[in-house]
């Protein structure tokens, strides 16, 4: 099951309590499209770890404002 009650600071920072700390320090290669994606908001590598995958995507989300500027909460408030 997926826990999708996480918040998205205003800094851009992902929070990661949710990935155990071994899955966070697993090198993943991420798909052409999301690494295309990674890579637009400053990644510079093929490999990352899933801090980093999910740092990134932070990034893309505050970059493109891709939430809701008044209730920056994801899930029930």
């Amino acid at each position: 099951m997926c826990n999708t009650n996480m918040s998205v600071p205003t800094d851009g920072a992902v929070t990661t309590s949710q990935i155990p700390a071994s899955e966070q320090e697993t090198l993943v290669r991420p798909k052409p499209l999301l690494l295309k994606l990674l890579k637009s908001v400053g990644a510079q590598k093929d490999t990352y770890t899933m801090k980093e995958v999910l740092f990134y995507l932070g990034q893309y989300i505050m970059t493109k404002r891709l939430y809701d500027e008044k209730q920056q909460m994801l899930g029930p408030s």
